[in-house]
């Protein structure tokens, strides 16, 4: 379970995949909505009509959580190499019909 979560997460931060907006939005529940690491509340109509940064990263501290049947909690901390900045993520993943969709998620960024 924990490799299938990380290979989600890892697919929905991949620059190739960022500019491929139809690919994020399918990962994306109709309900998504995200705590951006600015505070700012994101929803999936932001996504649809804006452009998605891209930067190359390391995931470390991966850690999967089933919270009950179709309903997983994955927290990771993210270094962005590109900006040179740390944010813990939480990403609350359900599962529609026979898919895995981002329902929220939340960037902090880590003070140094």
């Amino acid at each position: 379970m924990k490799q299938q979560f990380y290979e989600l997460e890892c697919a929905h931060l991949d620059a190739s995949n960022r500019k491929d907006k139809s690919f994020i939005l399918n990962l994306l529940d109709d309900d998504f909505k995200e705590i951006g690491k600015s505070g700012r509340m994101i929803y999936k109509r932001d996504i649809e009509e804006g452009t998605l940064h891209t930067f190359d990263y390391e995931i470390s501290n991966f850690i999967v959580e089933k919270i009950q049947k179709g309903i997983v909690l994955t927290t990771y901390e993210l270094i962005n190499k590109t900006d040179y900045i740390t944010t813990k993520r939480s990403t609350l993943w359900i599962r529609k019909q026979s898919e895995w969709k981002m329902r929220f998620h939340q960037g902090t960024t880590v003070k140094k």
